[in-house]
């Protein structure tokens, strides 16, 4: 939990100055700088050091820890920080008038704002979104308290962001388990003992009074993940026998829990709360057939996180491929060729994690093997092995074929 500081607002337009709230976000950063704080590659391999093979395999496990970020996650970074700020300009708690909205009716908070943001991201499972979120959410402090506000006596934590995952049952109970379990991580509260033991009050109730609880604390943005488990996927049957129709039409979804959807919607109308929406494409399809709630979803900005569709595309030749290259942990080492970068195409379709997660496997076995360096047919093994149960995905992406991307849920994007 950080402490406020007075920080210079010269950078912030006159409608940012003078409201402590903005300022715990921090002065406004270039896409330069964000991309450079969004980075992560972990220590290269020491050449003259001398490990076990186990400690090698360790040390191997680390490229899963790297962060390279596209251009989609530094347009996000930059949106998350928009709506950061956009978010605290009418609730300033130098204004009389702010705290006359918290503890008033609902209706009262829903006029004074006519902004109400929310953004999506989407891409398929393994494009880097979560991860991206992740990281962007990391530029900022989670937590900052103020030795003085306006309208307290004392001390003041500040919530700028909360992230959560919508649970797998998509039902509103569920969600506001996690975000009241959330907020005590993130502040040190005891809601979850007061609101959930027993659980004496409907979903619906529980969401309002945790709603109320943290009003105080000024929520700048909540981050909501797997938001397509909001709804019900058909089963597998009911998808296979859509796959064989050659029209080439989606799987039909409904809304699990209708109490749960009018719950965002009111922290978007009512407590103008800005909402990050993360979902692989089905989820995105499905919200967008109601087009008041894609409004309200789209207002912040859009994030469509791809995965390269052959071995030249830019991130995957210029970033991701040449940066795997440098992480070899055996003596000799195989060049960065254009033959090594389409086989690592071929074995991910071109999917970040899934590149990453060939590239260690394929190391993982040199070692095991006690060879001297890697090789293409480590890759190879890994492809039957490793990543063997992944391999009818990897080939329905590099089809492109709607009827194969039917099979999988979440793999289908939303041109198809």
């Amino acid at each position: 939990m950080t402490t406020w500081l007075p920080e210079t607002t010269t950078n912030f337009p006159a409608t940012h100055r003078d409201n402590i709230l903005i300022d715990a976000c921090g002065p406004p950063m270039e896409p330069a700088e964000i991309g450079k704080r969004l980075i992560y590659l972990p220590p290269r391999p020491n050449a003259t050091a001398h490990s076990s093979d186990f400690s090698l395999e360790h040390q191997a496990a680390d490229v899963f820890r790297m962060h390279i970020p596209t251009a989609a996650g530094i347009e996000l970074a930059q949106t998350i920080g928009f709506m950061l700020t956009q978010g605290y300009i009418h609730r300033n708690p130098s204004d009389p008038s702010t705290w006359g909205r918290i503890y008033s009716a609902i209706g009262a908070q829903a006029a004074a704002s006519p902004i109400q943001l929310g953004a999506m991201v989407t891409g398929i499972s393994g494009a880097g979104k979560s991860t991206a979120i992740e990281r962007a959410l990391q530029l900022y402090p989670q937590v900052v308290t103020h030795e003085r506000m306006a309208g307290l006596a004392n001390p003041s934590p500040q919530l700028l962001w909360l992230k959560v995952d919508v649970p797998e049952s998509g039902r509103i109970i569920d969600l506001v388990d996690n975000l009241v379990r959330a907020t005590d991580e993130a502040l040190g509260t005891s809601h979850a003992k007061d609101l959930l033991s027993g659980r004496r009050y409907a979903g619906s109730a529980l969401a309002r009074e945790w709603r109320q609880r943290i009003s105080c604390n000024f929520l700048g943005l909540l981050v909501l993940d797997e938001i397509q488990n909001l709804f019900k996927i058909e089963t597998k049957a009911k998808r296979e026998v859509v796959a064989k129709d050659r029209s080439g039409r989606r799987p039909e979804l409904r809304i699990v829990d209708d109490e749960a959807l009018k719950f965002l919607l009111t922290l978007s109308n009512s407590s103008k709360i800005p909402t990050l929406y993360c979902s692989t494409p089905d989820g995105m399809t499905a919200l967008n057939t109601r087009m008041s709630t894609a409004q309200r979803m789209l207002s912040g900005g859009f994030h469509t996180f791809t995965h390269a569709e052959s071995a030249d595309e830019d991130f995957f030749r210029k970033r991701l491929f040449p940066t795997l290259c440098q992480y070899q942990w055996l003596p000799e080492k195989l060049a960065a060729s254009d033959e090594l970068r389409r086989l690592l195409f071929d074995l991910s379709a071109g999917v970040p994690r899934l590149a990453v997660m060939a590239w260690f496997h394929a190391s993982r076995r040199a070692i095991q093997r006690k060879a001297s360096g890697l090789s293409f047919d480590d890759f190879r093994h890994v492809r039957e092995h490793a990543l063997g149960p992944l391999r009818p995905a990897v080939a329905a992406l590099l089809s492109n074929d709607p009827r194969q991307l039917q099979r999988y849920e979440d793999l289908l994007s939303a041109t198809h």
